[in-house]
C-alpha cells in the first residue's frame, strides 16, 4: 500500500476500487450518497489517479469546487 497523508488516507476500498477501474480515477466523496445518486460537485473532494494495471499512481487531484461540511446535505425538500 502507497504511503499517504492523514487527510487524504489510502484505504483498502481505494486500493480495491483503484484495482477495478484501470486507466481511470478512484474518487474521495463527502457525505452518504448512493450508487445510483448524483454526486453535487461541492461533495468531492478530489481524485487519485489509477495506471493502466489498476495501481494508484500517488497522483491525488484536490476539486477546487469541493466545499467541506455543506455538500454532503441532501435537501430534505426535494
Amino acid at each position: 500500500m502507497m504511503a499517504a497523508d492523514s487527510e487524504h488516507e489510502i484505504t483498502e476500498e481505494i486500493v480495491e476500487a483503484a484495482r477495478a477501474n484501470p486507466n481511470g480515477w478512484v474518487y474521495k466523496i463527502e457525505g452518504a450518497f448512493g450508487p445510483d445518486e448524483d454526486v453535487p460537485p461541492e461533495a468531492v473532494v478530489g481524485a487519485w489517479k489509477v495506471d493502466e494495471t489498476g495501481n494508484l499512481t500517488g497522483e491525488f487531484i484536490p476539486n477546487p469546487r469541493y466545499q467541506p461540511g455543506v455538500s454532503g446535505q441532501k435537501n430534505e425538500d426535494a
